[in-house]
């Protein structure tokens, strides 16, 4: 029921204000901190319609950055901008004006030792030259320049050349050569004898029998090592499993030498000498201790057996030429032998056919 003394409503309630373009709200008293002189905005404008910002004060849509937040972005993580393209150079986007400031050069010449500055001389030279260089010509440049280096002089060339037992006169032949190797004495007597039949020949006659006593105190060294490595105690035995891990890389060393010297005196030929050391070392491996354990007498199996194999070629090789004081005396150890080791039982056809003919 409508109200008396009140005019009625001409319009919708929710009927809509038309847009003018331009027009401004009319203000009927200030609010807040707003006067009556403040510009006034444009209302139901284009921007309002196509932005949902229309509302938002120019200042909080673009603020701007303090003195302080520009320095932290500076010193912070760049971030690349909106457009970007891969083909531009990425140091393009990321200018600033604090840079790095460029690295000092040392004045100081380091000092380099005569190796690099001869290892430096071949790059160059090498560099200098063309790419069809022959590996030759490189060999010669960096002979010359490792010659040209102040740690190897030439004079000092010159008198490497010249051994030292040449010059002194009054040094005994005996004395130097025996600071010469096994090889270079063989090399010396084989350049000596080359074109001298005669020499060779008298040298032959001269020759001696080779001395098996320094393997002999070889081998006596390594069995004592191997006793030694079992301490004598009451709890301990020399047989047992214990005793044969103290002393297993003794008996290892035991097995390598035997083998070593007695091929040196296999590949020499010299059968007599064989002969003689399979003896004596028939004897040090028969002394060396049988453990409990079968598995750990290995190393004596192999001794034995390796040493058949060299006496076998000795009869085999040398025959009549190793005489017969040696076959008598091998032939009375010969029973011994077989209880030690059966397989030298082969041996019996080889001593009765040496026995036969001499």
């Amino acid at each position: 029921m409508a109200q008396r003394g009140v005019t009625p409503r001409n319009r919708t309630p929710l009927a809509e204000l038309p847009v003018v373009p331009g027009a401004t709200v009319p203000e009927t008293s200030p609010t807040g901190d707003r006067t009556p002189a403040t510009p006034q905005r444009v209302v139901l404008g284009p921007r309002l319609i196509d932005s949902p910002s229309g509302n938002i004060p120019d200042s909080i849509l673009t603020p701007t950055l303090s003195p302080e937040e520009m320095a932290v972005r500076q010193r912070g993580r760049r971030r690349r901008p909106v457009i970007w393209s891969p083909d531009t150079n990425d140091r393009a986007f990321f200018s600033s004006s604090m840079q790095t400031p460029p690295r000092a050069t040392a004045t100081m010449t380091l000092r380099s030792s005569p190796r690099q500055r001869s290892l430096m001389q071949d790059f160059a030279n090498v560099a200098s030259t063309s790419g069809s260089v022959s590996p030759l010509k490189r060999m010669q440049t960096a002979q010359e320049s490792t010659g040209n280096s102040p740690g190897n002089s030439s004079k000092k060339s010159k008198l490497d050349e010249m051994a030292m037992g040449r010059q002194n006169g009054a040094l005994p032949l005996s004395t130097v050569l025996t600071g010469y190797s096994k090889e270079q004495l063989i090399n010396i007597i084989g350049s000596i004898v080359a074109n001298n039949d005669q020499l060779e020949d008298s040298i032959r006659r001269d020759l001696p029998l080779p001395d098996i006593s320094p393997l002999d105190i070889e081998l006596a060294r390594i069995k004592n090592n191997i006793y030694t490595s079992v301490p004598n105690a009451k709890l301990i035995r020399r047989t047992d499993g214990h005793g044969y891990l103290r002393a297993a890389i003794h008996l290892e060393t035991f097995k390598r030498t035997i083998h070593s010297q007695a091929q040196n005196l296999y590949a020499s030929h010299h059968w007599d000498a064989l002969f003689d050391y399979v003896l004596m070392a028939w004897t040090h491996v028969r002394e060396t201790p049988v453990y409990d354990n079968t598995k750990h007498n290995a190393v004596r199996r192999y001794c034995f057996k390796l040493l058949v194999h060299h006496v076998t070629s000795a009869l085999k090789y040398g025959a009549s030429g190793l005489g017969t004081e040696r076959v008598v005396r091998f032939q009375q150890r010969f029973p011994n032998m077989i209880k030690d080791c059966g397989d030298i039982s082969e041996c019996r056809k080889c001593l009765e056919y040496i026995m036969k003919r001499s």
